[in-house]
């Protein structure tokens, strides 16, 4: 039993930290989407225009991807459990103050607030998996970390838009602040921080199931990496400024980094761009749909998310392989919005949207498998700042994409323009998954 006690420490620890932190991701998604299912309830109480409340989602974004080399750093220097009870804080406070907001500058802090907050908790679930587990589970970890996130997206579609027209948009934020404060006492009990010094020994010694300095077996002695990029050695951590440098140089100049990021800007970007905001909009205007109604058609992109996310693994095997999937993923996306918005002029049958909004869904979720790219290729020891890096362009894409839909809406009257922007990051994050190099460099 005394052997086996560092594993079972070991088991227990990783999903613990892992399970606490992926029930704070729901409410990340629940954030990231909402504005919305509440938009004319919003634009109603606080007057606003298409630009306007395109700026205060993205308030979210911009707040996400300034933070995400902080949080990169925090995450590998000082650990996960300490910034994931701050950003929790932070937004509860951000969920109260949107709820009490009643001119737009107070709306845009919020939303503001709620982004530096919940922008800790992703790289460190990304941090978590490649500390406590081996390299091998990654894929299907995030793939996991997906498929229970999106029961946010899912609770920020059609289930807020009852509520909010039930209790108010306001009682609903209210509520989601005691959530997030609840979660962050459950993140001081259960969460542990994996240092990197312990359990990421050398390849040679890992291989002889080499103890580190606490005695117990490290991780890597189940074979948490086979690659150069991913043999680390127990040195001291370097100076903050000297660290800062060497991660940002190391991760930025990597060629096989870049790939990956622009997946996340354009690919990815584009889901968040529909579903955190202008996809009910874009229904209820086309098509003269009841808001209700437009949610439910976009609530199937959700339902894609769902069933793709675990079905990441069963992906790579059956193409064998992280980069012939994301080709899949990208290409069949870009043929999708090809029809949309090319062959039937950006204004196929209403019905045909729920089958859209679901196979959008399914293979937006492939772009997980930028993550397990990006982490492989670069160092374990900056694996943090390498999946906060990636993971900003997402939210800079967005962000992007949100304002020029709302500029489009606003100066050319069409509805229907605003595919062509989605269209153009589809054709984008194609081109990116064509130039990624799956197999890490020496």
């Amino acid at each position: 039993m005394g052997i086996l006690q560092p594993y079972v420490k070991s088991f227990r620890y990783g999903w613990s930290s892992w399970s606490i932190l992926v029930i704070a991701f729901i409410t990340v998604f629940f954030h990231r989407l909402s504005v919305g299912s509440v938009a004319d309830e919003l634009t109603r109480e606080i007057p606003m225009n298409s630009v306007t409340l395109g700026n205060l989602t993205a308030m979210n974004y911009y707040a996400y991807a300034l933070m995400q080399i902080p949080v990169g750093i925090l995450v590998d220097r000082i650990g996960v459990r300490k910034i994931n009870f701050c950003g929790l804080l932070v937004t509860a406070a951000g969920s109260i103050l949107f709820g009490l907001a009643h001119t737009l500058e107070a709306a845009y802090l919020s939303r503001f607030l709620v982004g530096i907050g919940s922008s800790v908790i992703i790289v460190s679930i990304f941090k978590i998996q490649a500390t406590w587990f081996p390299l091998s589970r990654f894929s299907a970890l995030s793939g996991l970390t997906s498929f229970f996130g999106n029961f946010g997206s899912l609770l920020a579609l059609y289930p807020l838009t009852f509520l909010s027209l039930t209790f108010g948009w306001r009682n609903v934020f209210y509520w989601m602040a005691g959530i997030s404060l609840l979660l962050a006492l459950l993140v001081l009990w259960g969460v542990r921080d994996a240092r990197t010094e312990i359990y990421s020994p050398p390849r040679e010694t890992a291989a002889a199931g080499s103890t580190g300095p606490t005695g117990s077996v490290s991780p890597l002695s189940r074979k948490h990496s086979q690659t150069p990029e991913h043999t680390s050695t127990a040195v001291k951590p370097l100076p903050f400024l000297a660290y800062l440098k060497e991660s940002l140089s190391c991760v930025l100049k990597n060629p096989r980094t870049w790939p990956n990021v622009l997946i996340l800007f354009a690919f990815t970007g584009s889901s968040t761009t529909l579903l955190g905001l202008w996809g009910i909009p874009l229904m209820t205007q086309l098509y003269s749909l009841d808001k209700a109604t437009a949610a439910g058609y976009v609530t199937f992109a959700t339902f894609g998310f769902i069933l793709g996310a675990p079905l990441i693994s069963l992906w790579v095997r059956l193409l064998k392989g992280i980069r012939p999937a994301l080709l899949a993923g990208t290409g069949l996306n870009l043929l999708l919005w090809v029809y949309i918005v090319i062959i039937a002029g950006g204004r196929p049958a209403a019905e045909l949207w729920p089958a859209f909004f679901f196979i959008f869904g399914l293979l937006i979720m492939t772009h997980i498998l930028a993550f397990s790219n990006v982490t492989a290729v670069n160092p374990l020891n900056y694996s943090g700042m390498a999946t906060a890096i990636t993971n900003m362009a997402e939210f800079i894409g967005s962000s992007l994409a949100s304002l020029t839909i709302g500029l489009i809406l606003d100066f050319s009257g069409n509805p229907s323009a605003a595919w062509w922007v989605i269209l153009s990051m589809a054709a984008l994050g194609f081109m990116a998954a064509l130039l990624i190099k799956e197999q890490p460099a020496s």
